[in-house]
């Protein structure tokens, strides 16, 4: 071996330590708490771009150019509209899609299963934080929500969510271990539980449901189909107390719909390019039960209303491409392993994305963007990356 090929070598090795040091560096800094999680987020992204090697490996994919565009526009926005809100947002959102992509690009599937490992097993601590929470507002009389290290409930529930589904992806995957999580699926409904997300059910119910029909689990799709069905049976016509809140939900929908309403006059009015991140609060200063109502509580709608048609349109060209790759690795190479999680994990925030908001949060958005860079393990035959491993 030259000496040439024996520096490219080190050099493939330290990317790979560093990079995977890095990702598992991120996924515990999820499960922090939420100001500690920031700190370190943001910590672990601003070194991926000071240092020069880390910095050429982000930008790399198909379709960056149309991402990069996006990211500029989403800061340039709220700029000129004086949003300053939605101007840190979108500097977090940027920090965010740095690691993100970062991760993607020296993903395996062995570094993407050992992930999805440790995040069932930090979920364990958030849950372990959720019951003392609960405790200690039970004696004090506090919220009956709780919401752990993850500033709010909602934001709780999306993560015990995506956890429940990993846990269902590791066990319809026969992979080791499986009675752990058997045990961390059951810890996190006590934590789903706990947090009183109404939705996040049905993300979970949806989330499983497309992970059995990916992986041609058909008996057991029927069987979750019933459940689900005989569980809707005693909710909605035995009035079985199965999931919390569900007596406020005429409430929660009334105000959904008046929230969509003023979004949705603001879209028609300015159409084209929204005025950033965290618009509807810009626009209307509403506030619920002394709380303020930063957005407009659907994914879809406030994504137009932040970024008007020509953001919504880059974004979505951006994310049609990434997810036909992903079609393509699953369905038509017959590859189901990660890209089962990521549509499973996909279509739960997309259903979830109907009535709430949730992605869009410091620990939330690294949480999904983590398992999106699964799709980092299947790219490695690209020529472009071939020069950074």
């Amino acid at each position: 071996m030259t000496v040439i090929e024996n520096i490219a070598l080190k050099n493939r090795v330290e990317v790979s330590l560093v990079g995977a040091n890095i990702a598992i560096y991120t996924t515990a800094a999820i499960f922090m708490p939420y100001i500690l999680s920031t700190i370190a987020l943001v910590f672990l992204a601003i070194y991926l771009l000071v240092n020069k090697q880390s910095r050429q490996m982000i930008f790399i994919n198909k379709g960056s150019n149309l991402l990069k565009i996006f990211l500029a526009y989403s800061i340039i926005v709220p700029i000129v509209f004086h949003n300053w809100a939605g101007l840190c947002t979108a500097i977090i959102i940027v920090l965010a899609a740095v690691l993100g992509l970062y991760i993607r690009n020296i993903m395996t599937k062995a570094l993407f299963e050992k992930l999805m490992t440790l995040m069932c097993t930090f979920s364990l601590t958030s849950a372990g934080y959720a019951i003392v929470e609960k405790i200690v507002n039970s004696i004090e009389q506090g919220s009956s929500r709780v919401s752990a290290v993850f500033f709010y409930p909602n934001y709780f529930g999306t993560v015990v969510g995506i956890v429940i589904i990993i846990c269902a992806y590791k066990v319809l995957t026969k992979q080791n271990n499986i009675w752990f999580y058997y045990m961390v699926a059951f810890t996190n409904l006590i934590s789903m539980y706990l947090c009183k997300s109404m939705f996040v059910w049905v993300e979970v119910f949806v989330g499983v449901a497309v992970l059995m029909i990916v992986l041609k689990r058909h008996r057991l799709l029927s069987i979750w189909l019933i459940v689900a069905a005989v569980g809707g049976f005693l909710v909605l016509f035995l009035g079985v107390n199965i999931i919390p809140r569900l007596n406020d939900v005429e409430v929660t929908v009334r105000l959904r719909q008046q929230i969509w309403n003023e979004a949705i006059t603001a879209i028609s009015q300015s159409p084209w390019i929204g005025h950033g991140y965290y618009s509807y609060m810009q626009l209307f200063d509403s506030s619920y039960l002394n709380q303020v109502i930063p957005h407009s509580h659907s994914l879809y709608i406030d994504t137009v209303l932040n970024f008007g048609v020509i953001g919504t349109v880059l974004l979505i060209c951006y994310f049609g491409n990434l997810y036909k790759s992903i079609f393509r690795i699953c369905f038509k190479e017959k590859n189901p392993m990660i890209t089962s999680l990521i549509l499973a994990v996909t279509a739960a925030a997309l259903v979830h994305g109907i009535t709430d908001i949730t992605l869009l949060w410091v620990q939330t958005m690294p949480l999904f963007l983590l398992i999106l860079s699964g799709l980092g393990a299947f790219e490695k035959d690209n020529e472009k990356f071939k020069s950074y491993q």
